[in-house]
């Protein structure tokens, strides 16, 4: 029986911390079921520890005085430190899944151990990571920290960079239009290897195209794969989609995070162990994937500069009792560091919060200035600035960097007066939140909406439901209005424009139905686009427009705070759009 173990035994029977307890060494044998001699030198070794203060008794036939000085969870916790700074990822992860509760010290001890580890030649980052991974596969990842990971596991043939206004190759290096848009050849690079080994070719992104049109994918995608009539490999690097109309714009069909290229063929042998250890050709590749525990390799093999951080180990924190609020932490320090550098960021999170009112149900809601005195009445600076989780912004923009600020203006006076006027006041009216994946979001916002309804004279019941169940007919008819939010990926042209066909992100499925149209008519502009800039500007009059008649009203932005500790010689520390770690670019330098 291991010394800790013995120690939990003793505790168990003799007594609690702190608290004298008189024994005879024969009583502890017994418990122990050893001799009296091991017993004396157990005691002795736990006393070496401090875990026990032993006073022998001075005569023959008297008790002995024991006294137990730390609490056994206490040993247990010195043990998983001593795992976690040996590497022991999985003993740490399996001792935590067992507790029924973890002491918030040992949360917040846990929390902080993110490290840079530099031994044997290898470069090892390890840190916790605070939200679950549902899919590794690019066609289900829904989550930023999904979304992150797929990046360095996979490529795509390109992506498009907002800020320079152009793509950017990956699996491609060049591309080209013939016929005004109506033919794409897109040319790969040679040598591309995925993690298992086997080549990435022409007919590779033929079978990735032809597996989305069999998934269920946002309608952007399903717009430009619906327009292709045939595709040809015409080579091993080189690829000829023919479309049916020209389109401007189809090179955005491989910008989309679910654009990454798979092995099709793996993925639809097994795809619940793809989903676990997927496959890619990015500069990472996953080596071990266990429940709370995400290991993640430089590849070898990978087309690219070979990164020079040889590891990630990221392990959850189940059963957390401290909020773990919304800020990213990275501290990336060595033992051999003997100067920190200290970085703090608030960045913007694209996309917003907002509330839509429904109108495919009938209520006094739908009445024509209803969503004008609505918005007049949320003070949002009041009611959100000070936020419990998140520092909140109030731009006039889901999408735009450099957006003014938000034309929606408040006015509570005559909001209350219009509401009086129209004898709405003594009405009810049911607003719906959503969730994903069983969180709960808006508790704090659904409070600070009822005052802001009770101020008005009107009763909200307040409700959540998972974001999938509410697009049902049977849920959707039962609320007049709904609470929500969403966050753009890289491409905003694409990510845009599908929050705004989606069902999920009810503006479209809300609207009055000859708005919907007209609407979905602009829509379609925006795919009719000479170019991306173009797109971007229909974009942007399709929101202006709602903005301007209210049908979507914003209450806020999230901002993310990232704290950033490392070594000073740790350099190439870059963000990417999610406001994460770029792995693949760190290294370290004398």
């Amino acid at each position: 029986m291991k010394l800790h173990k013995q120690y939990f035994t003793l505790y168990s029977t003799f007594g609690h911390t702190n608290s004298n307890t008189q024994v005879y060494i024969s009583e502890i044998a017994a418990t122990l079921s050893c001799s009296e001699r091991h017993a004396k030198s157990l005691i002795k070794q736990m006393q070496g520890h401090e875990w026990v203060d032993w006073k022998a008794s001075s005569g023959r036939g008297n008790a002995s005085t024991l006294t137990f000085l730390i609490k056994p969870q206490d040993i247990q916790q010195q043990q998983v430190q001593t795992w976690m700074q040996e590497g022991e990822i999985n003993r740490v992860i399996k001792w935590i899944d067992h507790q029924p509760e973890l002491d918030t010290s040992f949360v917040k001890w846990l929390v902080d151990q993110s490290h840079w580890d530099r031994k044997d030649n290898m470069d090892i980052l390890r840190y916790p990571q605070y939200h679950k991974i549902n899919s590794l596969v690019p066609i289900n990842m829904s989550s930023k920290h999904e979304k992150h990971l797929g990046e360095h596991i996979y490529n795509r043939v390109l992506h498009y960079h907002y800020a320079k206004r152009e793509f950017v190759p990956e699996l491609a290096y060049h591309w080209e239009q013939l016929e005004h848009g109506r033919i794409w050849r897109i040319y790969l690079r040679k040598g591309i290897l995925f993690h298992n080994g086997s080549s990435v070719t022409s007919q590779t992104i033929k079978e990735n195209i032809e597996f989305w049109k069999e998934t269920e994918i946002d309608l952007w995608m399903k717009e430009m794969i619906e327009n292709i009539t045939f595709i040809e490999a015409t080579s091993a690097t080189v690829i000829t989609i023919h479309l049916q109309q020209p389109n401007k714009l189809f090179l955005h069909l491989f910008t989309d995070f679910k654009a990454m290229i798979i092995p099709v063929h793996l993925y639809k042998n097994d795809p619940k162990a793809f989903q676990m250890t997927p496959i890619g050709s990015g500069a990472y590749q996953v080596t071990n994937h266990t429940k709370g525990h995400l290991v993640l390799e430089a590849y070898s093999h990978y087309f690219g500069y070979r990164p020079f951080l040889d590891k990630v180990e990221l392990f959850d924190i189940p059963k957390s009792p401290i909020p773990l609020g919304n800020q990213e932490h990275y501290k990336m320090i060595d033992l051999e560091a003997t100067a920190i550098s200290k970085y703090d960021l608030i960045l913007p999170e694209l996309g917003g919060v907002y509330i839509v009112l429904n109108h495919q149900k009938a209520g006094v809601h739908r009445h024509t200035d209803f969503r004008k005195m609505l918005s007049y009445a949320i003070e949002r600076a009041k009611c959100f600035s000070n936020h419990p989780h998140q520092s909140v912004t109030f731009p006039d923009s889901l999408f735009e960097d450099d957006a003014e600020k938000l034309r929606q203006k408040s006015n509570l006076d005559e909001a209350k007066e219009w509401f009086l006027e129209q004898g709405l006041t003594g009405h009810t009216l049911t607003l719906t939140s959503t969730r994903f994946d069983q969180h709960t979001y808006f508790d704090f916002e659904l409070d600070q909406l009822k005052k802001v309804f009770m101020e008005l004279g009107i009763t909200l019941k307040t409700k959540t439901v998972d974001v999938h169940q509410l697009v049902e007919p049977h849920q959707l008819h039962n609320t007049d209005l709904i609470l929500t939010g969403i966050q753009l990926d890289e491409d905003r042209l694409v990510s845009m424009y599908n929050v705004l066909s989606n069902e999920t992100s009810f503006i479209l499925n809300t609207l009055p139905s000859e708005v919907r149209g007209y609407v979905q008519s602009m829509l379609a502009h925006v795919t009719q686009s000479l170019d991306t800039e173009t797109a971007y500007t229909n974009l942007r009059k399709i929101e202006s427009f709602l903005l301007d008649n209210n049908y979507l009203i914003f209450l806020y932005q999230r901002q993310i705070h990232i704290h950033i500790e490392a070594s000073e010689n740790l350099k190439g520390i870059e963000l990417n759009h999610y406001n994460r770690l770029n792995y693949h670019k760190l290294s370290y330098q004398l």
